[in-house]
């Protein structure tokens, strides 16, 4: 394939991404739906604008991938990924368990063999990293809750590919199971090394090389060194037989904890956005709508999606409540988690190459994913509403039974100050208002929060503060005042409009993480907001001015 196709073929592609991108945004819905309909009108399927093999493009395009994954690493620093704590990793895992063990015993009831089964099965357990993680951080809901949870299961997910891969390539030969063991003991090995490489790295080597650029004062030289700190730990990923993703999702949470990782983010957002359209673009191409229009192949692909959204939904609602998660977040994580993801694809490339699943069978599944990508947006945009709708529909009918607020007895307090949120803001407010002789309701969602503050002679409430029992029991009728110091913007118009409902008069504050959000809070029902970006200036041309006149003093 010469260059200039490629190259003739990629602005193709963007150019129709684009448009129909901000058609979709015109209309409300993802630019992603507008780059996956682009990929499936100028790909083969429909008007072959585009002759370059959709699989040479992705492979382009999986830079995108990385670049998304390398930002999201940025912004977990290693406080904040231990603050996801074991659930994550033990939901992530009983989520391909369960998953994996239920398609495969659909499958195998459907006529199908057990080689089949497992390939089907571990397609379906795997979800989309890029897709969910771009729609998470477009909606600012990485911090929430239900984000975290699912962003654990999704990195789950990615190291989960190999040991797939190396199940599939078992299926496919006449390897023995012990030889199948040494090599999974060997990558084993080498992804250990491989994440302590990158962690000696970025300790001990990058920072100061991105310190010798900074000092040059050129700009240019710090964005080359991010993307090649990124591409380098895809590359080497790549070169280990891992997901060249999860390496640069490793080098971004690396270097999460430097002074420079948000500069680095800024960075390479606009390559990230080029190339994750690009990408989204490339998957769309996959579908083959001829064969999807044929007879009642629509019908059954659309049955099967059904399928898979429901069945992934169920399965993974029902292993985070089996985990203790509360059942809004857990029905909103797997909400976020009902699609067939990216890596599916290479699962299934694998085994139709080694003929352990039918032509028909890949091409189902193919295009059963594509549909459940194009959902991505509408399910991850409306999780929080969808699982409080559910929530609220099964206690009708009392099928599930919330575990109810903890703490004492509310009712006989009056003009007192509610406190929603117990984090590093919250525990300065807590404090600043105990020096004030104030003792305020707090209200946390976090048990081990809650179970730490009684044990300290605090009065707190277990709970979700976006639901009205939980306000009232906190006595929000009579309070004088609600500060709501929670990180995720949607979160907190949620609790500040319940709030305004239940009690007109009441003053309420709110924390804003950027001035852009202030106008949800305000129209919410916030009387006081607080934004971080504007406390951040203030306090630094304050420390900045001090130091400056302790200078001017001490030289005189």
């Amino acid at each position: 394939m010469e260059f200039g196709t490629i190259l003739g073929d990629i602005v193709i592609l963007l150019g129709a991404a684009s448009l129909l991108g901000m058609l979709c945004e015109r209309i409300g819905l993802s630019a992603i739906i507008g780059s996956l309909v682009a990929g499936m009108l100028v790909g083969p399927g429909i008007l072959h604008a585009v002759v370059t093999e959709p699989e040479q493009i992705e492979q382009i395009a999986e830079i995108g991938v990385a670049l998304l994954l390398f930002t999201i690493g940025l912004e977990l620093s290693r406080s904040r990924l231990r603050s996801y704590g074991l659930r994550g990793v033990q939901g992530g895992l009983l989520q391909i368990v369960v998953t994996i063990g239920v398609t495969t015993g659909v499958v195998l009831l459907l006529g199908g063999t057990v080689a089949t089964a497992l390939v089907v099965g571990s397609m379906v357990a795997i979800s989309s990293t890029a897709s969910v993680a771009r729609v998470l951080t477009e909606r600012a809901e990485l911090d929430s809750l239900h984000g975290r949870v699912s962003m654990s299961v999704l990195i789950m997910q990615d190291l989960a590919i190999v040991p797939l891969l190396l199940m599939v390539s078992f299926l496919g030969s006449s390897s023995s199971f012990d030889d199948v063991a040494v090599e999974l003991g060997g990558r084993a090995f080498w992804l250990t090394c491989f994440l302590a490489g990158i962690f000696l790295v970025g300790l001990l080597i990058i920072p100061r090389i991105f310190g010798s650029t900074a000092r040059t004062g050129n700009r240019d030289l710090p964005i080359v060194l991010a993307l090649v700190t990124c591409l380098l730990a895809a590359w080497i990923a790549w070169l280990l037989g891992f997901s060249p993703a999860l390496g640069a999702f490793g080098a971004g949470l690396v270097l999460a904890d430097s002074p420079y990782a948000q500069q680095i983010r800024s960075d390479v957002v606009p390559f990230k956005a080029v190339f994750l359209t690009l990408f989204f673009a490339s998957i769309g191409m996959l579908a083959d709508v001829p064969w999807l229009l044929s007879g009642i192949n629509l019908w059954i692909v659309l049955g099967v999606s059904a399928a898979i959204i429901l069945g992934k939904i169920f399965l993974a609602a029902l292993v985070f409540r089996l985990l203790g998660i509360q059942a809004r977040v857990g029905i909103a994580s797997a909400l976020c988690l009902a699609q067939i993801g990216e890596f599916s694809f290479v699962i299934g490339t694998a085994a139709s190459q080694r003929d352990l699943i039918s032509p028909e069978v890949f091409q189902i599944l193919t295009s059963s994913s594509l549909i459940t990508l194009l959902l991505v947006p509408l399910l991850v945009g409306h999780s929080r509403g969808c699982s409080s709708a559910i929530v609220r529909m099964m206690n009708r009918l009392h099928l599930l039974r919330e575990s109810g607020p903890e703490g004492e007895s509310l009712s006989e307090l009056s003009d007192h100050v509610i406190l929603v949120g117990a984090g590093p803001a919250g525990r300065g407010v807590l404090q600043r208002l105990r020096a004030e002789g104030r003792e305020p309701v707090i209200i946390e969602m976090n048990p081990r929060t809650v179970r730490e503050l009684g044990r300290n002679e605090h009065r707190v409430v277990l709970g979700n503060a976006a639901r009205g029992g939980i306000l009232l029991h906190a006595g929000v009728q009579q309070a004088k005042s609600l500060i709501v110091t929670l990180p995720d913007t949607q979160s907190s118009v949620a609790v500040i409009e319940q709030a305004r409902n239940l009690a007109p008069n009441l003053l309420i504050a709110a924390r804003a993480r950027y001035n852009v959000h202030n106008h949800l809070l305000e129209q919410a029902g916030a009387d006081i907001i607080i934004t971080e970006e504007d406390r951040v200036g203030e306090a630094l041309g304050e420390v900045t001015i001090e130091r400056l006149r302790g200078g001017s003093a001490s030289a005189e």
